[in-house]
């Protein structure tokens, strides 16, 4: 059942809910990983079960997604910083003659 949480505690709601990022405000916002909506606290979907329990949900209708997959919204994922060809980067082919290369020797002690 969708609660109608009064707006004082629906941050102490998020707080609580949400083990993995700090709410400082209902206005923080963050981006789903899942469908990548951008929201804010106040947005966030709180579910209450009989238990009296408070589970968190991504505003987006039919979005599955909780707190854990929730991303602070002004820090970039390292997919949109990384070079998308970053095992090359900065690398040169290097061809080594085998007559130049050191050969190893073991020895017993």
């Amino acid at each position: 059942m969708t609660a109608n949480v009064k707006l004082d505690d629906r941050l102490s709601i998020l707080r609580a809910g949400d083990r993995f990022r700090k709410w400082n405000s209902i206005d923080d916002q963050r981006v789903c990983s899942v469908c990548e909506r951008k929201f804010k606290g106040r947005q966030v979907e709180i579910r209450r079960f009989p238990s009296g329990r408070y589970k968190l949900y991504c505003p987006t209708l039919g979005c599955p997604s909780g707190p854990h997959q929730w991303l602070y919204s002004r820090v970039p994922v390292v997919s949109e910083i990384a070079e998308p060809d970053w095992w090359h980067v900065g690398k040169q082919p290097t061809h080594l003659q085998a007559e130049s290369m050191p050969q190893a020797r073991s020895y017993r002690v």
